[in-house]
């Protein structure tokens, strides 16, 4: 799925909720994890909070980024907390300017069940959740 072998620079893009059950910053941190475990050093974070701010400032911060950078980023990596999947729509909506400033593009999907309060571990670890967008 991803060469481990070769040092690589990311973008990390979440649209987080604010729901009290989800722990969101233990979350992150873990895919962040999961991310240096691939040697994929995370540059710069960027986030949107809900699922109505349609106007997504932080996708549009993202893009702005990508287009200003001197050099293509190698990956850019996405997660939504939303467990409908509407994020993943819309991202795909961006998804043609964005992959002409990054190398690999890949979108976590949630796999955690609504009424968990934390981290499935099984999601993280689980390499079908993520997805490389070619």
């Amino acid at each position: 799925m991803f060469n481990s072998y070769n040092y690589k620079t990311g973008i990390f893009y979440s649209q987080r909720i604010v729901e009290k059950n989800y722990n969101v910053a233990a979350i992150e941190n873990k895919i962040l994890e999961r991310l240096n475990e691939y040697n994929i050093d995370i540059v710069k974070k960027f986030s949107d909070l809900g699922y109505l701010n349609l106007q997504r400032p932080g996708l549009n911060e993202l893009i702005t980024y990508l287009i200003n950078l001197e050099s293509n980023i190698d990956v850019v990596a996405f997660y939504s907390f939303d467990f409908l999947g509407r994020d993943k729509r819309r991202i795909s909506f961006v998804m043609p300017r964005i992959k002409r400033y990054a190398k690999e593009v890949i979108f976590i999907e949630n796999k955690i069940l609504p009424h968990s309060n934390g981290i499935n571990k099984d999601f993280i670890d689980n390499k079908i959740a993520w997805k490389l967008i070619n």
